[in-house]
């Protein structure tokens, strides 16, 4: 479908894009990876035709359509089917327009129009241009969104536009469709939808994501861009990352290997240029020239020392030990808001040590139950109470603070740190420059604003962490720094997130608001989510009915699952303990998992 040949993008004096060269086939599922900066939405724009400053050539298929659904949602006075079906409405409005300009020219202006006609209405019959509003209402009513049709664009929510663009693609019924984080804003529910819908999207998938989970289940290819280098890895995401540690284990010890080599070598030089210099013999000389030139040949062909696979950075969560028993203690608690009952009488018990995820749609109250807890905490009202020794830390998914024109070293020293060397110590680590401490709270970005509240939490050595959507505006690499470091925490987490490989990571057990209370399963995510729903992607948006399927197998996929993520944390940590050996065993058993794990999916699909 698109074919990219030595591509280059500089801005100024720095590549952001090099000599990058790619296919995108048709029905292919393709993952755009890579740190935030690293040149994503570059790509994707270029790609698009929206910025063609570059070198290089990006050949696209004749007549190949392709659609864009943005991070961005522009709102538009219109209402939601109106909009679905707004570009066949130009379209419509073109084929008019030329009809009634065929009964007004004739000669070569005829034939122009008839041609250009005869163009529109194929490419419109191709689209089903005909029946774009009978599918848009099918499509709104296959997700239990039939209600919004009338709608007003404007009145939606965050995650309601989401799906409504992804709608608006879908029935365009474009051969390429290329998606900037399309799991914004959705709820677990709303991603499994996702899921489902871009497995059975019958085109090319271009998707830009920081949802590993998303990536797993639907790509069959990822570009990883690095250091302005655009990699193609054949395989989903997981697959990726074994490979990845693989080879950076591999390569760290053919490295050793020759630097090893490289070493005797220099001790036999050193040696023979003694002896040459004690000896008058011209053998010792041409036995010296001739290791001297071995020398160099092997420093020319040694390998380099490969990047490091393991996370961006590494960060601690290293919170005080609790003498309490019980983190949190809620009983009877209500809440709603004006005569909406989010949920009613809700009773549970959260004790220290615990990882706990608390789960439920959009607008179900997750945030409310949170911020309703902490509320009467601070007002010391009955019936919820914190351990005693407890220290609470609060991360919320929007920011908020007190004066947004204090600096970022105001905030730290106010969350306990004394001096600005104690400050900056504690924000280096979650990649804060030196002049950060001066910066406004203001004019911090999403996800710095995500990363400075953990290092809040990490200064006032909090030992309860409460995380509202902590992996909201962070890269993989920042996602998988911020799991290692809570998986190291000794201390209680209560988290909110709709990032389901985080979940499987982190939880031990789940609260599902559902029915207007809150209900608790043992175990891990996909345990919850299996045990709920029989499969990894739920048909409808919302929908509470059990799908059958293979027990067995999914319980089974479940483990390895687990069992898969278990063997990275610890191939991870192998490497960055310098155990090559030990990282290159766990590299072969996780490619075992990992070919049970796609042949148990393929199983039971």
């Amino acid at each position: 479908m698109i074919e990219v040949q030595n591509i280059t993008k500089n801005y100024g004096l720095d590549s952001i894009i090099e000599a990058a060269s790619f296919r995108l086939g048709a029905r292919e599922r393709v993952g755009i990876i890579g740190p935030n900066g690293a040149g994503k939405t570059t790509l994707v724009r270029m790609l698009l035709g929206l910025d063609d400053d570059f070198s290089g050539t990006i050949q696209y298929t004749e007549n190949e359509r392709t659609a864009f659904v943005s991070q961005d949602f522009q709102v538009r006075d219109m209402s939601v089917l109106s909009w679905m079906v707004d570009d066949f409405s130009v379209c419509r409005r073109e084929l008019a327009d030329l009809e009634t300009a065929m009964a007004e020219v004739s000669g070569r202006d005829l034939e122009r129009v008839l041609e250009r006609y005869g163009e529109l209405r194929s490419l419109y019959d191709a689209r089903g241009g005909d029946e774009a509003e009978e599918r848009s209402y099918s499509f709104l009513t296959s997700i239990h969104l039939e209600y919004l049709a009338e709608t007003p664009l404007g009145a939606l929510s965050g995650g309601e536009r989401n799906v409504i663009a992804l709608g608006r693609a879908f029935i365009s019924r474009p051969d390429v469709l290329i998606l900037d984080e399309p799991g914004n804003h959705l709820d677990i529910w709303g991603l499994a939808w996702l899921e489902q819908s871009l497995r059975e999207y019958p085109g090319c998938v271009l998707i830009v994501s920081h949802n590993r989970y998303l990536l797993d289940r639907i790509c069959t290819r990822i570009l990883d861009i690095e250091r302005s280098r655009v990699n193609s890895f054949s395989g989903n995401y997981s697959a990726w990352r074994i490979d990845r540690l693989k080879r950076a284990v591999s390569g760290e010890m053919a490295f050793r290997a020759d630097q090893k080599k490289i070493e005797r070598l220099e001790e036999i030089v050193k040696r023979f240029t003694d002896i040459a210099r004690r000896t008058a013999d011209p053998a010792w000389g041409r036995r010296l020239r001739a290791r001297k030139t071995h020398l160099e040949k092997t420093r020319e062909a040694a390998r380099g020392k490969p990047s490091d696979p393991v996370s961006s950075y590494s960060v601690s969560f290293a919170g005080e030990a609790s003498r309490a028993h019980i983190a949190l203690k809620v009983e009877g608690l209500s809440c709603g808001f004006g005569e909406r009952l989010l949920f009613s009488d809700v009773s549970l018990t959260i004790t220290t040590g615990e990882r706990v995820a608390l789960v439920g749609p959009n607008g179900s109250g997750k945030t409310t139950f949170i911020r309703e807890v902490l509320a009467r905490l601070a007002r010391g009202e009955s019936g919820v109470y914190i351990g005693p020794s407890m220290n609470t830390a609060y991360c919320s998914q929007h920011a908020e603070w007190a004066d947004g024109e204090a600096t970022v070293l105001a905030e730290c020293i106010r969350a306990g740190a004394l001096t600005e060397d104690e400050a900056w110590k504690a924000l280096s680590p979650f990649l804060f420059k030196r002049e950060s401490l001066g910066q406004r709270l203001s004019c911090l970005s999403g996800g710095e604003k995500n990363r400075l509240q953990l290092v809040l939490a990490v200064i006032a050595k909090a030992n309860f962490l409460i995380l509202d959507e902590p992996t909201n505006h962070l890269d993989i690499a920042s996602c998988e720094a911020i799991e290692e470091a809570l998986l190291d925490f000794p201390g209680t987490l209560l988290v909110v997130s709709h990032d389901r490989y985080f979940l499987d990571r982190i939880a031990t057990r789940v609260l599902e608001i559902t029915g207007g209370t809150i209900v608790s399963h043992a175990g891990n995510f996909s345990e919850f989510w299996y045990s709920r729903y029989g499969t990894s992607a739920v048909r409808p948006v919302r929908s509470a009915v059990t799908v059958t399927g293979d027990v067995p197998v999914e319980k089974r996929i479940v483990a390895l699952e687990a069992e898969q993520k278990e063997l990275e944390g610890r191939m991870e940590r192998a490497w960055n303990a310098n155990s090559l050996e030990t990282a290159r065993s766990l590299g072969t058993k996780l490619e075992r998992v990992k070919r049970e794990i796609d042949r148990l999916y393929a199983q039971w699909e």
